[in-house]
């Protein structure tokens, strides 16, 4: 379990801050549209997904990126020693559970899976290359079509990263 800093908290609200503005012109100018599906916010969306970010990369030692693009992130959401990760986390469901939209999605060379546990809590609960999320993925419906999964206990501790990486 990661205890975020009031620093973290702050970096990651100032930064969704932003994402946020830059999203609410683009859609005003119909440049972007929404998709969300979810009956949370878009702050509040974004914010979980940073304070995962935040958590991932203290935890890993690697810069999370804070650029904002009109493009979005690209599904990248840091790169450590030249290799992408993507940081999913859960905000609602009692079930840990890695999820894609599409199998496409999974666009980096690792996702790590995180949750909110508490206001200043994010927990950690490993990650999976794209070739083994490949290999054990299930599709679930979650009341708006069918989504690929892959639970928690099935990842490998984030403690085993930088074995997995190649890094020492």
């Amino acid at each position: 379990m990661i205890q975020l800093t009031a620093e973290e908290i702050i970096l990651a609200a100032h930064h969704v801050g932003i994402m946020q503005g830059v999203k609410t012109v683009l859609m005003d100018k119909g440049d972007v549209k929404n998709q969300k599906l979810s009956s949370q916010s878009d702050f509040a969306i974004h914010y979980a997904g940073m304070l995962g970010e935040v958590a991932v990369g203290r935890s890993i030692n690697c810069p999370i990126q804070t650029g904002v693009t009109f493009a979005g992130d690209g599904k990248v959401d840091m790169v450590f020693h030249g290799q992408t990760i993507q940081v999913k986390t859960n905000i609602r469901f009692a079930d840990k559970v890695l999820i894609f939209n599409k199998l496409e999605d999974f666009a980096t060379d690792w996702a790590i899976l995180c949750s909110i546990e508490g206001a200043s809590a994010v927990a950690i609960h490993g990650f999976t290359s794209k070739a083994k999320f490949s290999k054990l993925f299930f599709r679930h419906d979650f009341g708006y079509g069918n989504r690929y999964c892959m639970k928690a206990d099935q990842l490998t501790p984030i403690e085993r990263f930088y074995e997995a990486t190649g890094i020492t």
